[in-house]
């Protein structure tokens, strides 16, 4: 393997070296220039997203130290020891996803470092089948869709005379109207939105579902309730944020609107806290409530499956149907209402 290559490797899983790029035989064969190495190097470690980075170094480092524990290599490793390491993990409790994680980790590291995969061995394989079997995969805590009633239930008690409260009821209107992702709301920069007659035009610059950031726009209209309004409630956060460039959604410190973005946790833990503040069981509400609550209450409305996979920028139209039309039909059709219970 190349230096280069390191830079797509889990930070724990990368070696030291006393020598520069330039040593390299490979990079000298190329005719790369220092230069070139860094640019490609910096290249190499945006192929994924901050968080997955840091999720691949935390599940590397756990199978890295387990090997050290038993005295044998993290890579390459013998598909048996990755059998050993997930049944292992398995009888601990760890759920399938966890299980699932190491193996695209150890895959990934194997692959970057052109050793021979120990994933795809039929041992390997043969085992995570029997673990599936033996142990299941525990069911998705799916957050729970908000109503519309529920929105106003909420915004209702929020005091909008206060800067949180003009902040918190923006992000609330306008992460239910434009069924975007938390990550999404609080990466929008100001320039990001574009004001039109009929409402807000929204620039989304890169996402869950377009993470080489080719673009997508999600549009916003008024709403017919003052409460309500998603674009009056953004303009009213505008007046108090003022128009300087940057975040559109910022920390407050006291009183004082700062320049600082909100971290995604932010919109979750203030969602819960303001819907039990409305006298809500926050117990399954996060900020995914509102991007749910918006296909739900759009299919309860009749809405054409299209239009709300267009608005919610789902690829596969089965998502949709599966996780938010299916459970309605159901309900709308079970025959236990019709048993006289």
């Amino acid at each position: 393997m190349n230096t280069l290559m390191i830079a797509a490797l889990p930070a724990t899983a990368r070696p030291t070296f006393s020598s520069t790029t330039t040593d390299d035989p490979d990079l000298r064969r190329a005719g790369l220039t220092p230069a070139d190495a860094a640019r490609i190097g910096e290249a190499l470690a945006a192929a994924r997203t901050d968080g997955t980075r840091r999720l691949y170094d935390i599940v590397w480092g756990q199978w890295q130290r387990w090997c050290t524990e038993r005295g044998v290599a993290a890579v390459p490793a013998d598909p048996l020891t990755v059998c050993a390491y997930l049944t292992e993990r398995a009888e601990a409790g760890r759920a399938t996803g966890t299980l699932d994680m190491a193996c695209t980790v150890i895959r990934h590291v194997h692959r970057t470092t052109g050793t021979v995969d120990p994933i795809a061995s039929e041992a390997v394989r043969q085992v995570r089948r029997g673990l599936r079997r033996t142990y299941g995969a525990a069911p998705r805590r799916l957050a729970r869709p908000l109503s519309v009633e529920e929105i106003r239930q909420i915004v209702g008690c929020i005091d909008r005379t206060s800067p949180h409260g003009i902040r918190d009821a923006a992000i609330i209107l306008l992460g239910y109207a434009s069924a975007m992702r938390r990550a999404e709301l609080v990466a929008l920069d100001l320039a990001d939105i574009e004001h039109k007659p009929a409402g807000l035009l929204l620039h989304i610059r890169q996402s869950k579902t377009d993470p080489e950031g080719h673009g997508q726009q999600v549009a916003v209209v008024h709403g017919q309730h003052a409460l309500t309004d998603p674009v009056a409630a953004v303009n009213a956060w505008r007046t108090i944020r003022g128009n300087a460039p940057g975040a559109l959604f910022t920390r407050i410190w006291g009183s004082s609107v700062s320049s600082e973005r909100l971290s995604g946790h932010v919109p979750a833990r203030m969602l819960r806290t303001r819907a039990e503040a409305a006298g809500l069981d926050g117990t399954r509400i996060t900020a995914h409530s509102l991007r749910a609550g918006h296909a739900t209450a759009a299919a309860l409305a009749g809405v054409p499956l299209n239009r709300i996979a267009a608005q919610t920028r789902h690829k596969d139209l089965g998502v949709v149907v599966n996780r938010y039309i299916r459970p309605l039909e159901a309900l709308a059709t079970t025959s236990s209402k019709d048993l006289g219970l």
